[in-house]
């Protein structure tokens, strides 16, 4: 009986030293969610701040939606009942029209209209995410006329998202009826010194206050930053899939559960 019990405590010491292990990696490897689950107030010198925003309507069936759909190939690849995609553009003022790629290194001069056929064909009802990578100032009535017109073309009135890093340049479709976001400036709030987390807050607030959009979007590490500071603010974000990690899992768990997180976009 000795013998069989202490064989018995052995396989469950090893059991929970492997499950504890697995744990321990678990957190290791996704530090960055698990920072994001714990309270965080980044400063207490500043105050949420209840600012004006371009109130604009998006139809949508969920807050699922697919990260980077920059190919014909993916797009095919979409469920037809997806809620939402994201794609990465660019305005050619020569051709007039947008060109469907990441960045330089994967430069294609795919139409956005070959895949938004492939929309019709297909009889999807996907809301759309312009990540609009060169919108400036010598383009944007160029560019705003082109994408009223695939608006018309393509039955996309309320299922459009135009995203720019320029908050300024967003005034003209917020005007013409698309819903918008600020693509925050790249920072790690977790990672800067309170004073340098304040000039964020500041810089934010200025640009909305002065160029007021639809939404804010940013990296997951940023959500919990932008939800503190902005909570008027309807905020979109992408993230890992939560494959096998229970850290992931959890994380994404609040963030289905959190009401003013509008989209949550997720790689193929």
């Amino acid at each position: 009986m000795e013998k069989k019990s202490f064989i018995k405590n052995k396989y469950t010491l090893w059991l929970f030293i492997l499950v504890v292990s697995i744990l321990l990696a678990d957190v290791f490897f996704h530090k960055g969610m698990m920072r994001v689950l714990l309270p965080e107030s980044f400063t207490s010198k500043r105050t949420p701040a209840t600012l004006t925003n371009c109130n604009r309507q998006l139809k949508t069936t969920g807050k699922i939606w697919r990260k980077g759909v920059n190919s014909i190939q993916q797009f095919n690849a979409l469920p037809g009942d997806i809620a939402g995609f994201e794609m990465d553009v660019y305005f050619d003022t020569t051709k007039n029209y947008l060109e469907v790629y990441h960045d330089s290194a994967g430069y294609s001069n795919l139409k956005i209209e070959e895949l938004l056929k492939l929309y019709q064909s297909k009889n999807l009802t996907a809301a759309i995410w312009l990540d609009f990578k060169n919108l400036t100032n010598a383009n944007k009535q160029q560019s705003l006329n082109y994408i009223l017109h695939i608006r018309e073309n393509y039955n996309l009135q309320n299922k459009m998202i135009i995203e720019s890093s320029s908050p300024q340049l967003l005034k003209s479709f917020c005007d013409s009826g698309f819903y918008t976001s600020y693509y925050i400036p790249f920072f790690n709030p977790y990672l800067l010194t309170e004073n340098e987390n304040i000039a964020m807050v500041d810089t934010i607030a200025a640009n909305i206050t002065s160029y007021p959009s639809t939404a804010l979007s940013g990296y997951y590490f940023q959500y919990p930053f932008l939800k503190n500071f902005f909570p008027n603010y309807p905020l979109l974000t992408w993230a890992e899939d939560p494959a096998l990690s229970l850290v992931s899992k959890i994380f994404n768990q609040q963030l289905m559960k959190d009401k003013q997180l509008k989209i949550v976009l997720y790689p193929f």
